[in-house]
């Protein structure tokens, strides 16, 4: 197990500290005791480094990159309606929600047809993903721990059969503020995840992309 940097550097210290007592034991003694609370301190202080796990890394073809939980918590409410007919709303996840489950759940009661959306909070129990082009499959990596959201934002389009479909993309801080982002597979809210999405009276619809291997929306298309 990798030693956190604090005990490595407290116990160098203590090496200088002892080989130099041998030389001047009156004038390092005291230092030396100085040195040995410091280090006891660092070893117990809640923020010294922890280690972290790495991801639980799995394979997933895109057609199995679809919402799956509850989000029986999540509520919405209509900011805004322009006269064009874009409206605004205020998505908010509560401890326990399904973040995509939520969104997809909320397209599908609203009749979204196309939509953007951002949002904060915080998440347990993240997988999120990476696109292999070449073998046409979604890297899915899993972290099981509380995670900071600093920016979670996608859109909808109707898929091919014709209901709406949430694609988005996360950025995470872990414990030790270090970021892992990716295509959101499935995250769990805790406490609290804040949407805010657009949506438009203009339908987008996705096609497959037989290069890609994906439904990509095409705006050029209508049904």
């Amino acid at each position: 197990m990798k030693r956190p940097f604090g005990l490595v550097f407290w116990g160098r210290t203590v090496a200088l500290a002892a080989y130099r007592a041998k030389r001047r034991p009156a004038r390092v003694a005291v230092g030396f005791a100085h040195l040995a609370v410091a280090g006891s301190l660092v070893a117990c202080s809640p923020h010294a480094a922890v280690g972290l796990h790495d991801p639980v890394v799995r394979w997933i073809s895109p057609a199995d990159m679809i919402p799956h939980g509850k989000a029986p918590l999540a509520q919405s409410r209509l900011l805004s309606t322009a006269p064009d007919g874009t409206k605004s709303y205020a998505l908010v996840l509560s401890q326990g929600d399904e973040v995509l489950t939520a969104l997809a759940e909320f397209a599908l009661a609203q009749n979204v047809v196309s939509a953007h959306f951002t949002g904060i909070g915080a998440v347990l129990n993240a997988e999120i993903a990476w696109f292999d082009p070449v073998q046409k499959v979604y890297k899915g990596m899993f972290f099981g721990e509380q995670m900071e959201v600093l920016a979670l934002s996608g859109d909808i389009a109707l898929g091919r059969d014709a209901t709406p479909k949430v694609h988005a993309h996360v950025a995470l801080a872990r414990s030790d503020a270090r970021v892992r982002g990716g295509h959101v597979v499935s995250a769990i809210v805790s406490p609290t995840l804040e949407v805010f999405i657009t949506t438009y009276p203009i339908a987008l619809h996705k096609r497959t992309n037989p290069a890609v291997g994906l439904d990509l929306i095409d705006p050029s298309t209508s049904p």
